[in-house]
C-alpha cells in the first residue's frame, strides 16, 4: 500500500487542479433615457462550463452599456 500512496496523491492533486465545473452568468439589462415606453429591466443566464476564475472573467466580459438616441442600455453580468 505505501508503494501506491505517492500514485494516488498525484493523482488525487492532478484531478483537483484541473477541475472544471459550470457556473450559471446571470446578466440584467435595464433601459433608461427620456423616451417613454421604454422596455423593463430583464434578466437572462447562460452556463460557462470553465474554472471559477476564468468562468468570471468571461462572465463578466459580457457586460456593456450603450447609449444611442438618448436611451442607455446598461448590461450587467456576475458568476450566479
Amino acid at each position: 500500500m505505501r508503494k501506491f500512496l505517492p500514485f494516488i496523491l498525484v493523482a488525487l492533486i492532478v484531478c483537483a487542479s484541473s477541475c472544471t465545473k459550470e457556473y450559471i452568468c446571470q446578466c440584467v439589462v435595464k433601459y433608461s433615457g427620456n423616451p417613454p415606453a421604454l422596455p423593463d429591466s430583464s434578466v437572462f443566464e447562460f452556463a460557462i462550463k470553465d474554472k471559477k476564475d476564468e468562468a468570471a472573467k468571461k462572465c463578466e466580459a459580457n457586460s456593456a452599456s450603450l447609449t444611442q438616441d438618448n436611451i442607455t442600455m446598461d448590461e450587467k453580468c456576475r458568476l450566479y
